[in-house]
């Protein structure tokens, strides 16, 4: 019984490091993996990475290709837009059932979280950035409540996270993403779930044609 829970944390383990590898752009779209090759950078076994990239292939994350093998899963401009239009929809519904559950600490915990990302983007310091947005949208993923709308928003955010930080490559938008967040707190703080719920999916939308402009410049990271 004890192997057993050892294998399965084994699995575990090497999944969410190749799944967060894959995330954070270290392995990126396109790039071909082998079971070998991953066995060495994890220093596992090969029957961890084959049940790791099975799981993986379930969430798109990978594909397998007949002459090509495995790689990592590039998205096409039309799933892009796909993806971000149906998160748009979800993250403006999670802040909008957020609201009326925020209390002055949750603002308050929200307002320290802004004033990082308006730092990071003075500074022009992308991991901060990302670290700190990832920290604004979840909080109000996680103030919900709801564990279903959770997992969807986790699981879309996971498809497309790779490619986040070309929302990042123009100034221009830093300044944008700050204004769409001081609007998204303002209307927290006056209890307006509608507002909310429209800065958000404004918000998001943005992002998406960020991602779609900078994509045009990066055809190499496309399907």
């Amino acid at each position: 019984m004890a192997d057993n829970r050892l294998d399965k944390s084994i699995r575990q383990d090497i999944y969410e490091r190749i799944r967060d590898d894959i995330t954070c752009g270290r392995l990126l779209p396109g790039e071909r993996l082998t079971e070998n090759k991953l066995s060495n950078m994890y220093n596992v076994s090969r029957s961890p990475i084959r049940e790791a990239l099975r799981q993986l292939e379930s969430e798109g994350l990978i594909s397998f290709e007949r002459n090509k093998g495995i790689e990592v899963s590039k998205l096409s401009v039309k799933q892009m837009k796909e993806i971000y239009d149906i998160r748009s929809l979800l993250e403006g519904y999670a802040v909008r059932i957020s609201v009326e559950q925020l209390t002055k600490k949750d603002i308050s915990a929200l307002t320290n979280i802004h004033k990082k990302l308006i730092t990071a983007a003075r500074d022009k310091n992308i991991q901060a950035w990302l670290q700190n947005n990832a920290l604004f949208h979840s909080y109000f993923r996680d103030k919900a409540g709801k564990e279903n709308l959770c997992q969807l928003i986790v699981m879309l955010k996971r498809r497309t996270y790779h490619y986040q930080n070309m929302s990042l490559s123009y100034d221009r938008y830093f300044e944008t993403y700050i204004g769409h967040h001081a609007a998204i707190l303002e209307a927290c703080k006056k209890k307006d779930a509608d507002l909310a719920e429209r800065q958000m999916r404004q918000h998001v939308q943005t992002t998406k044609c960020a991602i779609v402009e900078s994509l045009s410049m990066n055809r190499n990271l496309l399907m």
